[in-house]
């Protein structure tokens, strides 16, 4: 029943979408944890996205949460890797994430060591926000600078206007 899904899965038809689930639910009722797995996938939309050569999915990611974690129950450290994810990634949830990152690290998955290592994907995108906010603002000019240099140049031009006439008087004057 599995090989059934998955042989359909790797044709990477869409119009083979509902058939897939039918196959792995069948699977999964019959115990597979990698078909429990892979109906996670599927529910999450990573499946469909990964046909559509898309990388915005979405997709049922409670049902999906619930089959990876029959899948973690049956066995599957992948599956446990796939629901940090799910957590982290879609459910902005980095607490429960990192409970399953550690799970899955435990059993040898080193995309879980990878995710655990760059912490919370909120943290990461803000710090690079940050990053690139501070560098955006070290090239733009800041609403008072120059105030200062602006206010001298104006006092020159001042002077120079007083007194440039009256220089010019003086250099004019002849006594004799």
């Amino acid at each position: 029943m599995f090989s059934a899904g998955r042989e359909l899965e790797d044709r990477g038809r869409v119009e083979d979408l509902p058939a897939i689930e039918e196959w792995y639910r069948k699977a999964a009722a019959a115990g597979s944890a990698e078909a429990m797995g892979r109906l996670g996938l599927l529910l999450e939309g990573r499946t469909r996205a990964r046909m559509e050569d898309r990388l915005v999915y979405s997709g049922d990611f409670m049902e999906a949460a619930r089959w990876y974690r029959q899948a973690v129950s049956a066995g599957d450290s992948w599956a446990a890797f796939a629901l940090g994810r799910l957590y982290s990634d879609k459910l902005d949830d980095w607490a429960t994430a990192e409970v399953w990152y550690r799970r899955a690290a435990a059993d040898g998955r080193w995309q879980a060591e990878e995710r655990l290592k760059e912490g919370p994907p909120g943290a990461v995108r803000r710090q690079r926000e940050d990053a690139m906010f501070d560098q955006s603002a070290s090239d733009q000019p800041r609403p008072n600078a120059g105030t200062a240099a602006a206010g001298s140049s104006c006092l020159m031009i001042v002077v120079l206007v007083s007194v440039l006439p009256m220089l010019a008087l003086l250099l004019s004057f002849n006594p004799l």
